[in-house]
């Protein structure tokens, strides 16, 4: 990989020109073993229906019936900075810790969390990191500067691989889903791209879309439940298990509500 701020593609946008009888979307079903010179893993495609898809790097074998699965769990633990940054930095030296030997660059697309103490937390991209033996102090390249300073010996530091760079497919639940593979993955370290979010198919258990069950909740092998079955509740007569979003402000009985649906 290389330094990289992730990027967002919008296909057919204004200006784009695109077939009648075709669409312009075919690489999203391709999958490869080295990397797409367009695309680093993160990237994020919006296609005209609403479909969104990330360029992501297998851990293993995937089948596209059933969801896949973020794998990573974190790459350095909190350890108290060892180098002071000042506010306004774009780079900051991540303790010596237990990790595996580091490239340059691989974390690109990960993330650092920095405590201060207190309620002082700050949440950056890593955009880009010198390479490193294992459990030795790197330095690694923030999507923006802090603001507030690194303090040696009191701020905590803790970083996270990108999330897209090991997706796998397994019936652990310890692991968070990350959507459904746009094709078949055939082995580990293969390129692809995972369905993030709008219209696609999922193995569904039974009860999901009987009347009012709409809503859907992951099960441990990337088949989906309904609401009922997944949090032993009852859906009353004229309610639905569908999330409709959240009250913003007001209430029922009062001004409003302003809702935000999602």
């Amino acid at each position: 990989m290389s330094k990289n701020i992730g990027k967002v593609k919008y296909i057919q946008d204004s200006g784009q020109v695109i077939k009648k009888d075709a669409g312009s979307w075919d690489f999203l079903y391709t999958v490869s073993v080295t990397k797409d010179p367009l695309w680093n893993v993160g990237d994020r495609v919006v296609l005209p229906d609403g479909r969104e898809f990330n360029y992501a790097k297998s851990a293993a074998a995937i089948t596209t019936n059933l969801a896949c699965n973020f794998t990573a769990t974190g790459y350095t633990a909190y350890t108290a900075a060892a180098v002071a940054a000042a506010i306004g930095a774009r780079k900051i030296t991540v303790p010596a810790a237990t990790h595996a030997a580091l490239t340059k660059d691989e974390l690109a697309g990960g993330f650092v969390v920095l405590g201060s103490g207190g309620s002082t937390v700050q949440v950056r991209g890593i955009i880009g990191n010198d390479a490193a033996d294992a459990n030795a102090a790197f330095d690694i390249y923030l999507d923006a500067p802090l603001t507030v300073a690194v303090t040696a010996a009191s701020t905590g530091v803790e970083t996270y691989q990108n999330p897209f760079a090991a997706i796998g497919q397994t019936t652990d639940r310890t692991y968070a889903k990350a959507g459904v593979a746009a094709t078949g993955v055939s082995a580990a370290n293969r390129y692809f791209w995972v369905q993030t979010k709008g219209f696609t198919f999922v193995a569904p258990q039974s009860g999901v879309g009987s009347a009012g069950l709409n809503g859907l909740f992951w099960r441990h092998d990337g088949s989906v439940d309904d609401a009922n079955t997944a949090i032993g509740v009852t859906v009353e007569t004229y309610s639905t298990s569908q999330y409709a979003g959240f009250c913003v402000e007001g209430s029922y009985s009062g001004n409003g509500p302003l809702i935000f649906l999602k």
